[in-house]
């Protein structure tokens, strides 16, 4: 865990929230920071164990990729919960139809950012975050 300080006279003077693996929190006046822990497989994991730890590690990178995108570091904490719950739909809608984690997680990404990406910056063509 650490302290974060920051500048005086910068827009933000705090954070709570999560932003990829890290956890900002504000107690105080005072924002510290940690690094998430990440879920691991137990010994000897069953078939659902194995297919629960999956979903998360696709669901979190996802996650992890369009925050870094979004250009306002408040604005991705604020959007956290509602971009995983649309990731979370859309993993639920492909799971089935892809087997290598990678293809599934491109579909997934290339699904959401058509859908959603584009509203939300209000653009269309210009956005860097279609061209990807």
């Amino acid at each position: 865990m650490a302290r974060v300080k920051f500048k005086d006279g910068q827009p933000i003077q705090s954070l709570s929230g999560t932003i990829g693996d890290m956890v900002f929190r504000t107690v105080n006046g005072k924002t510290y920071v940690h690094k998430r822990t990440r879920i691991e497989l137990p010994e000897q994991p069953t078939r659902a164990e194995k297919k629960q730890y999956l979903r998360e590690r696709i669901l979190d990178q996802c996650v992890c990729i369009l925050q870094d995108e979004i250009g306002d570091m408040t604005e991705a904490i604020r959007m956290r919960t509602k971009i995983r719950s649309r990731l979370c739909g859309l993993y639920k809608k492909y799971e089935k139809e892809y087997k290598a984690p990678t293809k599934l997680q491109m579909r997934i990404m290339t699904e959401y950012r058509s859908k959603w990406c584009a509203q939300e910056d209000g653009k269309n063509e210009e956005s860097p975050i279609n061209s990807r």
